[in-house]
């Protein structure tokens, strides 16, 4: 998961912004950064912080999202352009959102519990 919010943390920053690429990268590692330690306490079966529940679902499953909408066009139409705007503009907004979503929820049952 590290590398896959890596990639979609720069990459959107990177087509985005006019942001130096250090800027880009040490703010991609930070998020990354961050997703990783979400996993690990998740993993670990920790109690966390909604903020960082919430954080870390969005920045996985966005980058999931992103990642597989990004690419996966490129990988099933070789010829189409336009391709890796499903990516950018419709799912890692979705995952984004599903992903908060899913965090919230986790984190109310485990305070449930």
């Amino acid at each position: 998961m590290f590398l896959t919010v890596l990639f979609f943390i720069n990459t959107i920053l990177t087509i985005t912004t006019s942001f130096f690429n250090w800027f880009n990268t040490l703010f991609s590692l930070t998020c990354a950064a961050l997703a990783a330690g979400f996993a690990w306490k998740l993993i670990a079966g920790e109690k966390m912080n909604t903020l960082i529940a919430v954080i870390g679902g969005a920045l996985i499953l966005g980058g999931l999202f992103f990642t597989l909408g990004f690419l996966g066009p490129m990988v099933i139409a070789k010829d189409t352009n336009q391709g890796p705007m499903i990516g950018i503009f419709i799912a890692a907004p979705l995952g984004i959102i599903l992903g908060g979503i899913g965090g919230y929820v986790y984190v109310s049952q485990q305070k449930g519990d």
